[in-house]
């Protein structure tokens, strides 16, 4: 676990009743499965009045408000926990709707303490799931730490993130004697706070200023070169202007170190280093400064140890004595063979890091190419022909000659009987050259599919060909298809129980079902609801179908997802799920072919069968077969069918 102090702000005009209001009111911030409304979303109102409404709100726990505050537990101490808006808090204040008020309140005693409020937030590793107790009490202890016990706080926990973390505002005005905490290096102390409650409650071992050292004391930990400070990696990255900071990182911090290593650290030497690059080092307040000597009256500032750890006031004045300001480099000599420094580089804030013109036209130039790319894959499939297998001319041929047969048939032979007799071998040869035709067009078919000539190819495939024939575009379009599945797959992983697994980026149409109501969602999901379940939800390369109502099987949640799947490209379409489902799944497949035809889903009865088959055999092998099991086993011959697509 980790800890934040966000910085205050500058006017010293912080607010218990903002800071309350954002750390338990998470209602307006937007999911990625909300449902999606003709009402553009409009965040809610941060005024004072519209906070004391919902305030009003949260006292007089309005029917139907999302926001009531259910409290959970009251500890002998004062100190309650709550579930407000659906965020887990704690507070030691009289009711979690006055806090804000109770802690202005008590502020307001203190004439001396400008800015009463105290924000930190304790934040764990994305593997970690820490309980709300445990959460609690790791912020208590916290609180203690910093020497306010008793003092007045909230605490939420926010779980929206991919870190668990929690928000702890204190007032730092105690409630007794109306006198502010002392906050005299409170990142140290909380520093400090991290490494035993780590120890405590099992928590993984996190960076920071101190560490667990032999016989297990708490020591400092080695100097460790700090990160950006974070109004430098926004101005880089957005603005596309090198930060004061990376380039004094860059241009001094080596020096700093050698001199380090040698033993030969001065205040002159580091003056001279630093003016070597256009840098100045200064006093400001009780530390230390690195400033643009050029541009000495600008409000541009690195902390110094942001630059290098060891450049703080008080470690060096430790080891090379007092402070030494800047000597005039044009006239005092640091050695016999130099008269003065000439400055190798300076730095220019208004210097662009990368052409934005020249990234502008590659991503125009990129976007061109895969436009003309999907114009392409579009001529492609446009001017696709299925070669032309002839069956209705070959099935003429067949009858064309056996018609001819019985008209010889019937100028040779005058006796009835015969001429009945050798009719009857006609239509049985004429049978049997019909079935020979049907099996032949199958294999013909079969081979089609297998050469991937029977249908078009998928955007993928014909951009996979493409980017073998060596095109450009193609090959930076599976780029940025690999890029896509890598965020995708960053996600939390999800049930594949009860699915139907379809292929990469499958999409099909929404359907006006009768039998379902259909709601989307932001993040691109399509939801089938019935009597107030969701029956079927399309998530493209899933199509979950959820039981009924009453818990049991809804037929009609089936056949509406074999519909969605009858949409998609077919390029992959299997069942997966505890063999009742699938068993379903594949029941529901014969109904939905034999409604609609063949044309929607053309597997073979035989492999339909030896597929039931196989689930009956572990049914009976394994009967406790848990659900992982279950969705692991696939029939060893034959594969898992693989459906064309309709």
């Amino acid at each position: 676990m980790n800890v934040i102090i966000p910085p205050k702000r500058g006017d010293k005009g912080s607010s218990f009743n903002r800071l309350v209001s954002y750390i338990s009111d998470r209602m307006d911030k937007p999911n990625d499965d909300d449902e999606i409304s003709s009402t553009a979303r409009a965040s809610a109102s941060r005024s004072k009045k519209a906070m004391f409404d919902r305030l009003v709100d949260y006292v007089e726990r309005n029917e139907g408000d999302d926001r009531a505050v259910v409290i959970t537990d009251v500890f002998p101490d004062g100190r309650q926990r709550l579930i407000s808006g659906g965020i887990s808090c704690e507070t030691n204040c009289f009711s979690w709707e006055t806090a804000a008020a109770e802690m202005n309140m008590v502020a307001a005693q203190s004439t001396r303490c400008q800015d009463p409020v105290y924000h930190f937030i304790l934040s764990w590793r994305e593997n970690e799931a820490p309980t709300d107790a445990q959460i609690f009490e790791c912020a208590e202890y916290s609180i203690r730490q910093l020497g306010m016990e008793g003092h007045q706080y909230v605490t939420a926990v926010h779980q929206d993130t991919d870190n668990t973390h929690c928000h702890v505002a204190v007032n730092r005005v105690n409630p007794v004697t109306y006198k502010a905490a002392n906050l005299w290096n409170d990142a140290d102390t909380l520093q400090k706070a991290c490494r035993v409650l780590e120890r405590k409650y099992g928590f993984i071992q996190d960076n920071g200023s101190w560490e667990w050292g032999v016989n297990d004391q708490l020591k400092r930990a080695p100097l460790r070169f700090t990160r950006a400070p974070r109004d430098a990696v926004p101005l880089q990255v957005y603005s596309n202007t090198e930060s004061l900071y990376h380039y004094a990182v860059e241009n001094v911090r080596d020096g700093i170190s050698k001199m380090l290593e040698d033993n030969s650290l001065t205040w002159e030497k580091t003056h001279r280093v630093l003016h070597d690059r256009g840098l100045g080092l200064r006093e400001q307040g009780d530390g230390l400064v690195v400033y643009d000597y050029l541009r000495p009256e600008s409000p541009t500032v690195v902390k110094a140890s942001s630059v290098h750890v060891a450049l703080t006031k008080g470690k060096l004045e430790r080891h090379i004595g007092k402070y030494e300001g800047r000597p005039s480099f044009a006239t005092e000599a640091f050695d016999d063979s130099q008269s003065y420094v000439l400055m190798r580089s300076n730095y220019q804030p208004q210097f662009e890091l990368r052409d934005k013109d020249a990234r502008f036209e590659r991503r125009q130039a990129r976007a061109e190419a895969r436009l003309d790319l999907k114009l392409r894959y579009q001529r492609y499939r446009d001017g696709f022909k299925r070669p032309e297998l002839n069956v209705l001319g070959r099935q003429r041929e067949i009858a064309d000659h056996f018609r001819a047969m019985k008209a010889t048939v019937r100028d040779k032979h005058r006796d009835p009987v015969m001429r009945k007799l050798m009719y009857r071998v006609a239509e049985f040869e004429r049978m049997k050259a019909m079935a020979e035709l049907r099996i032949q067009v199958r294999k013909e078919r079969q081979d089609l599919a297998d050469k991937g000539l029977g249908r078009p190819m998928g955007y993928r495939a014909w951009v996979e060909q493409e980017a073998l024939a060596g095109d450009v575009a193609a090959v930076s379009q599976l780029r940025g298809m690999a890029y896509r599945e890598k965020r995708q797959a960053k996600r939390n992983e999800r049930d594949v129980d009860r699915v139907i697994l379809c292929g990469v980026a499958d999409d099909s149409p929404v359907h006006d079902w009768k039998t379902h109501a259909t709601q989307v969602r932001r993040n691109g999901v399509v939801e089938y609801v019935r009597d107030g379940v969701v029956g079927v939800r399309d998530e493209g390369t899933l199509v979950h179908i959820n039981p009924g109502y009453f818990g049991g099987e809804d037929r009609s949640n089936f056949a509406l997802a074999m519909a969605i799947t009858s949409h998609k490209s077919g390029d992959r379409v299997a069942f997966q799920g505890e063999i009742p489902f699938m068993q379903d799944a594949l029941r529901s497949l014969q109904d939905f072919n034999r409604e609609y035809g063949l044309s929607r889903f053309e597997p073979t009865r035989e492999d339909q069968q030896r597929y039931l088959d196989y689930l009956e055999e572990v049914d009976r092998s394994q009967p406790q077969v848990d659900r992982q099991a279950a969705t692991a086993h696939v029939p060893p011959d034959p594969a898992p069918i693989q459906y064309p697509r309709p």
